[in-house]
């Protein structure tokens, strides 16, 4: 069983280096992408359980913080305690070290680092969507795009501490190339706190 577990790790270890390298190429191998995320998504499952950090995967620098989600787009996307070095920012989003957690009161900024990411998820964003947060320590809200930019990335008034509850994703523009100088910002607000069923029943009690 060890000498199993020990070749598994290995086996995803590879996959998702190989997926990595692909990633930064501009050549996605879904069934690597795929592995990646389920991987992902059942880390955030575990610590949304336990209220503990999980790890996607043993050698992982990051691990999941929230879950966004986009009804009406059917997308969710993972949110990483921060932008990782080690190809997981192909996969999820990373949270900035220098804003409040996901679903704290303020300005929490999200960055997106790749650009299928920004093409399958951001790029679709509307003003009046609504996107689901579900954080670890802060509860689930819904929030409501308010606004979107395009701005120099030596702009950062978008990215300041704000007095309200605030999403702010922030990706590259157009994507092109390593190079680009611009920043599309999807700025969105908070609507309500999402009362789960199991809480209000407690409270009914």
């Amino acid at each position: 069983m060890k000498k199993r577990s020990k070749w598994g790790s290995l086996i995803i270890g590879i996959a998702i280096s190989v997926t990595a390298w692909q990633f930064t190429q501009g050549n996605i191998v879904s069934a690597q992408a795929w592995v990646a995320q389920n991987l992902l998504h059942t880390a955030w499952l575990r610590a949304q359980a336990s209220g503990r950090r999980v790890e996607p995967w043993p050698w992982a620098n990051a691990w999941p913080l929230a879950r966004l989600s986009v009804p009406h787009l059917k997308l969710e996307e993972v949110v990483l305690n921060q932008a990782s070095n080690d190809g997981l920012s192909a996969f999820a989003l990373g949270h900035s070290k220098n804003s409040v957690l996901p679903g704290e009161l303020g300005n929490s900024v999200l960055n997106i680092q790749n650009r299928e990411t920004f093409n399958k998820f951001l790029k679709q964003l509307k003003p009046g969507d609504t996107l689901v947060l579900e954080s670890l320590g802060s509860g689930s809200w819904n929030y409501q795009v308010s606004a979107i930019y395009i701005v120099d990335k030596t702009d950062t008034y978008l990215v300041s501490p704000s007095l309200n509850r605030r999403l702010t994703l922030v990706s590259c523009y157009p994507c092109t190339t390593t190079e680009d100088r611009r920043r599309y910002v999807v700025v969105a607000e908070e609507v309500e706190r999402v009362v789960s069923i199991h809480n209000s029943s407690n409270a009914s009690l």
